[in-house]
Parts: structure tokens; sequence; C-alpha cells
């Protein structure tokens, strides 16, 4: 069994906030059936049924509490429909997303073949982070090439942020 491998802070929730944040970064390794170990300090945020689909980028894997998916849904079908791009993007999304998930007594889930396939190939270990109102999964190797990337071109990042008017 993996061991939670804590990068950052856990989870927090405000007894007041309408989302949920989710805060953190942990790795688990993915066994040969496709499941892999939800983070405790996720367990509660995410409640006992969720959505499991792909980022909205469509470059990972997220765990989205019921009601964060469902604003996500709203969202999309409120785009104009009409639309080419607009078509294509939410049908993948549509196809990779499977909502009403539940993870077994030992906080395992299992991902469905074709979304695991398409976003995390062949990967052996997973860094499973927060990403404010859902939780990012991505092969952790690719998890490092980004993080390495970010590393390289921070003083870039910062001096772009800066430029940013807070109007």
């Amino acid at each position: 069994m993996d061991d939670d491998r804590q990068t950052d802070n856990d989870v927090s929730q405000s007894p007041t906030a309408t989302r949920m944040e989710f805060f953190g970064s942990y790795t688990h390794a993915i066994d040969t059936k496709g499941r892999f170990i939800i983070p405790n300090a996720y367990r509660t945020a995410l409640g006992e049924v969720f959505a499991i689909g792909p980022t909205r980028d469509l470059h990972g894997v997220a765990l989205y509490p019921s009601g964060v998916f469902e604003t996500i849904l709203a969202e999309l079908n409120g785009m104009n429909q009409r639309k080419p791009y607009v078509q294509k993007y939410t049908q993948q999304f549509y196809k990779l997303s499977y909502p009403d998930v539940q993870a077994d007594g030992q906080g395992r889930v299992l991902l469905p073949p074709k979304l695991r396939q398409r976003m995390l190939a062949e990967a052996k270990e997973l860094e499973i982070s927060g990403a404010c109102n859902h939780v990012r999964i991505v092969d952790a190797v690719k998890a490092e090439e980004e993080d390495l990337d970010f590393m390289e071109n921070l003083d870039t990042i910062l001096d772009r942020m800066g430029d940013i008017d807070d109007a």
C-alpha cells in the first residue's frame, strides 16, 4: 500500500465556503487494474459520490465534487452548441466524464479504461494534487517535467504576473 507523500498543505474547507478548495500534492502508484488511492486529505471534500473526468484543458484526469461537476456541465451547456469547436470540445469532455463515482472501502478509485489510456497512458506513478475546486491527476513523470519547466521560467512568469492589472 502506498504512503501519502505530502509536498504541500492539506485540503482546507471553510465552514462558510460555498466551494471546496483542494491543496497539496501526493504521489501514489496506479495498480495493474487501473486503481489508485485518493489521499485522505481529499476524501471528505470530494464527498462519497463525485465525478471523474478530464481536466478542463483535457491534459489530465480530475476528480470533481458533484456540485463543481454540475457547474462545469452548466457552463458547457450554456455555450453556443452550433459552433463546431464547441461541439468538438464538449463531445470529448462528455465522452471522458463519469459522474456518480465512488471510492471503495480502501479509498481506491478505478480509472475508466478510455480515460486512463488517453490521459495517463502507461503511467506507473501518479501525482495527485489540489487544483482549487478539484483534484488533478497526472503522470508523475509529466508532473516533474512541468515543475522543472516552471522553475526554469519562474523569472519570466513572475515578470508577466507583475504586469497584470488588478482592475
